[in-house]
């Protein structure tokens, strides 16, 4: 099978415990850095209010992989509860995040993004990816989102025509988002796992961590959901068949919003279950073109598509 690292003659599942699933060591590791940077951020020492800190991400979901996954905090503010108050304090709120951390930790390649400020950061002589990202108080408990909460949510980003206005409040259903994937078998979070690992072992950079976490969610639904009898090794050669033939992905659910009642996009498309303007492989949705004449920005994601239909197809064909 097409798998750094993997033995002649090992079995997939022996293989994803040797290599791919997290060890004691570093889920410590990572839950040890949550817990430090949690305490820093509801601090005195931390100019903001925060209400409370969330760990989402491939941690909070149950699906890092060994070494190659970063740690995600989500933390509202009590007293920020608009788009357009989080807007205009944004800057000054990643400013004070990095402000805190360099007073308290060793900290390297530290970044801020639209959403969020990242960096590195030494625990105990390791250094762990952070991803810090502050967000609206607009909900009761935004780890535990109520349906009329989630229903409000989906109304005013309709209101909102800007993909940025959205954005804000796309990051208000991201513990709803976590909790959607991480409910699902620990079967189906070794498979996601195994296709991380391969994905980031080949470097195809342009498919989301998201996109392939539904992606075997909707193999494995597919497959009518069989548990526990399903094998691991027939959701990924699933998985690897919807890759190889990437122009056919439609994925999308009905758990928080009907699909049909927002404006579903072009094929290929992964609906967010929890956001129905957030196709989570727009970036490459809006590039995607069948044709032979298009710009050569098209042509960039093109070829990266067609390098990740390849790879697939190869591993598709190393499945028995």
């Amino acid at each position: 099978m097409d798998f750094e690292g993997i033995r002649s003659g090992e079995s997939l599942s022996c293989f994803i415990d040797r290599v791919v699933n997290p060890n004691t060591n570093y889920l410590k590791q990572c839950g040890k850095t949550i817990d430090e940077v949690a305490e820093a951020l509801r601090s005195s020492q931390f100019q903001y209010s925060v209400m409370r800190t969330i760990k989402g991400g491939s941690i909070g979901k149950g699906t890092a992989v060994r070494g190659l996954s970063d740690v995600d905090l989500i933390f509202p503010i009590y007293d920020i509860t608009t788009v357009e108050t989080l807007k205009q304090k944004m800057d000054g709120i990643k400013n004070a995040i990095d402000s805190l951390l360099r007073s308290r930790f060793t900290v390297k390649d530290s970044k801020i993004t639209t959403w969020a400020y990242n960096t590195n950061i030494l625990i105990d002589g390791s250094w762990q990816e952070v991803d810090i990202m502050p967000i609206l108080n607009i909900t009761n408990d935004p780890s535990n989102l109520t349906d009329e909460e989630i229903k409000t949510i989906h109304t005013k980003m309709r209101k909102e025509a800007g993909s940025t206005e959205r954005g804000y409040y796309n990051r208000c259903l991201r513990p709803l988002q976590t909790e959607f994937i991480g409910k699902h078998p620990e079967k189906i979070k070794r498979v996601i796992r195994l296709i991380k690992y391969w994905i980031k072992t080949n470097n195809h950079t342009i498919i989301k961590s998201i996109a392939v976490e539904l992606l075997v969610i909707g193999a494995w639904e597919d497959l009518g959901k069989p548990h526990p009898g399903v094998a691991e090794e027939d959701i990924a050669k699933l998985v690897f068949d919807k890759l190889r033939n990437f122009g056919d992905i439609k994925l999308s659910w009905t758990n928080y919003y009907k699909p049909t009642d927002y404006s579903i996009p072009s094929t290929p498309y992964i609906l967010d279950p929890v956001d129905p303007y957030n196709n989570v492989i727009s970036q490459i949705t809006r590039h995607y073109c069948r044709g032979l004449h298009v710009p050569s920005a098209d042509r960039e994601v093109m070829q990266q598509v067609y390098q990740l239909q390849r790879d697939a197809e190869r591993a598709f064909r190393g499945f028995k």
